[in-house]
């Protein structure tokens, strides 16, 4: 089990924890190094929170827009577009993130985000630096992608809110699984991904359910919980995650709490509650637990993600309303990779912003 207050975020001292972490002025994303005085270009400023003299422990990096970012992967010829079933093989959607929500990132490192109002998903392959696209053609066309995971083998899985599907395409694009027959689901959202037991979680938001499948076949496995307030109940789940013991956690997001479940659906423990201070819940959207058990949890209200204890003690919060680096503008999905990096999917601002947890050499 993972180690309560292990590892560097909880090193943080009470002071510095109610007055340089929890402080919301743009102060505390606003900060820069200095340099000595020579004939080079001073770098540029480097975000980390918290404030120092605290020890960095979330570190900016870098942030994604489109294929401006990259060169964009070689795209179909018309003849391959017509037959797999493009509209209109000379139209070219924008290649820029209109309004991403769901992010997740695949075992190999590609970088996918679910744009509601582009209606596709981007792939960034930050490897060869190339930007594809995921629902754009034939009978896997997307009407509006809200959540997004990979599996162990590769599978991209990807929400439709309008069409109450979740869809499973090949890494090249191509369509494999459709999940959702008969009104079985009524507005998917949130997806996550147990790799290990090819397992997929479904966060159904208005019939107040999460469902799970098979990801090698799209088999139905099972059903947790119902409309209500009690331990196992929801009221508009949102979205999802799984850790690294197969814990799953749910954004129950008009309860403002949060709600953990072993590998098997039995109900764990929950925290957080309805408040407009640090530490409380608001508007709780993303969240992704990093290699140590720290769990992080968007807020749209509140513009920002909170970091958590596994016992659901604030430890840090990271960001304010804006658009600059480190300032978000209604903040939806969020991903934790394998090497600790943070993604964000920034939907106001139309991007994704990726952090890091920066590791203490200390517990």
């Amino acid at each position: 089990m993972l180690p309560v207050r292990l590892g560097a975020i909880a090193s943080l001292g009470a002071a510095s924890l109610t007055i340089a972490v929890i402080g919301g002025d743009r102060s505390v994303i606003a900060q820069s190094k200095k340099v000595a005085k020579t004939e080079h270009v001073a770098p540029a400023p480097q975000l980390t929170w918290p404030l120092p003299p605290e020890t960095p422990r979330i570190r900016y990096v870098t942030s994604y827009h489109g294929v401006g970012d990259f060169k964009r992967a070689k795209k179909p010829s018309k003849l391959m577009s017509v037959l797999l079933g493009a509209q209109d093989p000379s139209a070219r959607p924008s290649d820029v993130m209109v309004k991403p929500y769901g992010v997740a990132v695949a075992p190999d490192g590609r970088v996918y985000v679910a744009d509601t109002a582009a209606r596709r998903v981007f792939a960034f392959d930050v490897e060869s630096r190339a930007v594809s696209f995921i629902g754009e053609n034939g009978d896997g066309r997307l009407t509006k992608p809200v959540g997004v995971a990979v599996d162990a083998q590769g599978t991209i899985f990807v929400a439709d809110g309008t069409l109450k599907r979740v869809f499973g395409y090949s890494p090249d694009g191509r369509l494999t699984i459709a999940i959702g027959h008969d009104g079985e689901l009524t507005s998917p959202s949130g997806l996550a991904v147990d790799r290990p037991n090819n397992r997929l979680y479904v966060a159904d938001a208005s019939r107040h359910q999460i469902l799970s499948y098979s990801t090698l076949d799209g088999s139905p496995r099972a059903a947790i919980g119902r409309r209500g307030s009690e331990p196992g109940e929801f009221n508009f789940p949102t979205n999802l995650t799984v850790d690294a013991s197969g814990h799953l956690y749910v954004t129950d997001t008009l309860n403002f709490r949060i709600q953990i479940f072993d590998a098997e659906g039995r109900f764990l423990k929950t925290f957080g509650t309805l408040g407009d201070a640090p530490g409380y819940l608001n508007r709780p959207k993303g969240i992704g637990v990093d290699s140590e058990g720290h769990v992080y949890v968007i807020d749209a209200s509140f513009n920002n993600f909170q970091i958590f204890d596994p016992d659901g003690q604030l430890l840090l919060f990271v960001g304010a309303g804006g658009s600059q680096p480190g300032e978000f503008f209604l903040p939806a999905g969020l991903f934790i990779d394998a090497e600790d990096r943070i993604y964000v999917a920034d939907q106001g601002n139309s991007r994704v912003q990726v952090f890091r947890y920066v590791k203490g050499a200390t517990k």
